[in-house]
């Protein structure tokens, strides 16, 4: 008799057991693809059946921000029957890339399901910044990359804002990249209207100068048709580290004074070639090194006849003029001093003149 009463208990269990809704989607993703912003909100309707043997019932649907809104079948839904969830996203004042879930809560066993919508949004032309550079469909908001004062023994890095203005996915590439510098792309791969920065870490101890540099890399995209690719400049003053000096170490060091910081040669007469000297002392209490003597000028030509100076001594710095190399009537330019000074590593002479 127990057995008995135990064999029906355990059928009616499994009954229950067994009796239960059970809620099946024909899919719980749906991709957008790409879409610009202007085109409104866009929906998708998730479809799903009971394959239980009760009445299944869709108690909520939560979505994870109000750029989402959803509609669903609300009335019981017999087994074999089906319902559908509409859900539908706003695109207004969100370009880019989106993932969103939606939560559905049900009566069956497994109480939650998660549906997810995602896609690209191009924003719209109005929202955009306008980059001035263009390689194809990638535009760039500058194709400099300065980084100022450099000190040795640190790594410097940079960056530049691009865009991908196109349609489809872009993943630009950098050819001829100096050994002292390393450039990414952040993310790797931009997807239409998405931003992104180039950027660069840059090792000053990598290169064997001083001073204002110049260094360029190239960035584009090879395709079928050809190659589109644009040159980024970088731009450092490459220095010593005094950043963890005391007041004591500075005042112990070597320190450059000029006989002047201004050249001025006057009127220059015909081609021949004209010169003047600037005194370069070294008024601190250690060696002084310098480092290198740059300018940027074409007719400007400098001659440092001593690198090192002891405390107390000095040196020459000849600068010279050519003017069969001047290009217009005036000479208005920078000589550039780099030394271990660690009051001021680089100097400037200012040098002008005229050519008649």
């Amino acid at each position: 008799m127990k057995r008995s009463i135990l064999t029906i208990l355990f059928g009616t269990w499994l009954a229950v057991a067994w009796a239960q809704p059970k809620i099946v989607f024909d899919s719980k993703e749906h991709d957008f693809g790409t879409f610009e912003e202007e085109t409104g909100p866009v929906t998708h309707i998730f479809k799903f059946v009971n394959q239980g043997n009760e009445p299944l019932m869709v108690t909520n649907v939560r979505t994870t921000c109000g750029c989402t809104a959803s509609q669903y079948t609300r009335e019981p839904i017999a087994p074999n029957d089906s319902g559908e969830i509409k859900v539908t996203y706003n695109p207004k004042g969100r370009p880019g890339r989106f993932s969103k879930p939606v939560y559905v809560t049900t009566n069956a066993s497994v109480d939650r399901e998660t549906l997810r919508i995602k896609g690209i949004v191009i924003g719209s032309k109005s929202r955009r910044h306008a980059n001035p550079y263009h390689i194809g469909d990638l535009s760039l908001r500058s194709l400099h990359i300065p980084l100022f004062d450099t000190p040795k023994g640190h790594l410097r890095t940079g960056q530049l804002v691009v865009r991908n203005e196109g349609k489809t996915e872009l993943i630009p590439i950098f050819k001829h990249v100096p050994s002292h510098i390393l450039v990414e792309m952040i993310p790797s791969i931009l997807h239409p209207d998405e931003e992104g920065i180039i950027k660069i870490h840059y090792d000053p101890d990598a290169v064997d100068d001083w001073g204002f540099r110049r260094d360029e890399f190239s960035v584009g995209f090879e395709h079928e048709k050809g190659s589109e690719f644009n040159t980024i400049t970088v731009s450092a003053n490459l220095l010593d580290d005094f950043s963890t000096w005391t007041p004591e170490q500075r005042q112990q060091a070597g320190h450059l004074t000029l006989s002047t910081d201004v050249v001025d040669f006057g009127i220059i007469k015909g081609n021949k070639n004209c010169k003047q000297t600037v005194t370069i002392t070294n008024s601190g209490k250690s060696k002084l090194t310098l480092h290198k003597v740059t300018n940027e000028n074409r007719p400007l030509k400098t001659k440092l006849k001593r690198h090192t100076i002891n405390p107390g001594k000095s040196a020459e710095l000849i600068i010279e003029v050519d003017p069969s190399l001047a290009r217009t009537n005036l000479l208005n330019c920078r000589v550039m001093i780099i030394s271990d000074d660690p009051n001021q590593p680089s100097v400037p002479i200012r040098v002008l003149g005229s050519f008649e």
